[in-house]
């Protein structure tokens, strides 16, 4: 065996080894059992959540009672209206929704902007008065726009936003969604151009 084939083969093993290693590990982790589940503890040093619409199927009270079970601690993609639910619950609102028009709607396009700043100012209270504190927004489908054109319109809508939201403690947070999957033509679909 040349020396090359020889370190290929000791990295194999090793790596082998390791997987063998901690398949107990992983079984006891992956247990689907619910006495597994309740005696695992969560360390509580990541704030656990669900996206609401993932479980569509289930009620907003049967997913409080579900992510109070599993130890999670709150909701994504939750707005106003079933805020109380979650309270009831004491589950959390972890990114606030309901100022936004759509996804292919948003801040790229200025046709939509008297309307955000509008839904964004009075959601912004809202999710500040709730002691809520991430409020999504989305920068909108391309329709042939260039990108630059795009941020620029987005930081321009924005800014009208921005003095109400950081005096009020919430952040807006714009999602950043994969074009080339299941979002075709959504302009923020990449860390680069969202930071």
């Amino acid at each position: 065996m040349s020396e090359i084939h020889r370190r290929t083969l000791i990295k194999q093993l090793a790596a082998g080894s390791l997987v063998v290693g901690s398949l107990p590990v992983m079984a006891a982790t992956c247990s689907s059992s619910s006495s597994a589940s309740k005696n695992r503890k969560l360390l509580n040093n990541i704030n656990h959540s669900v996206c609401r619409w993932t479980y569509s199927f289930l009620s907003l009270d049967e997913l409080c009672k579900t992510v109070k079970d599993i130890g999670f601690s709150a909701i994504d993609l939750v707005g106003p209206k079933d805020w109380p639910t979650l309270k009831t619950h004491g589950v959390f609102s972890s990114m606030c929704n309901g100022a936004e028009i759509g996804i292919n709607e948003g801040w790229n396009d200025k046709q939509y902007h008297a309307r955000l700043i509008k839904s964004y100012t009075e959601h912004i209270d809202l999710v500040a008065k709730a002691g809520y504190k991430n409020l999504i927004c989305f920068s909108g489908a391309r329709k042939g726009m260039d990108d630059e054109t795009g941020l620029k319109n987005c930081a321009e809508g924005l800014k009208q936003i921005m003095a109400a939201a950081e005096k009020a403690g919430v952040i807006v947070q714009m999602e950043l969604l994969n074009s080339k999957i299941n979002h075709k033509d959504y302009m923020c679909d990449r860390s680069s151009w969202g930071v």
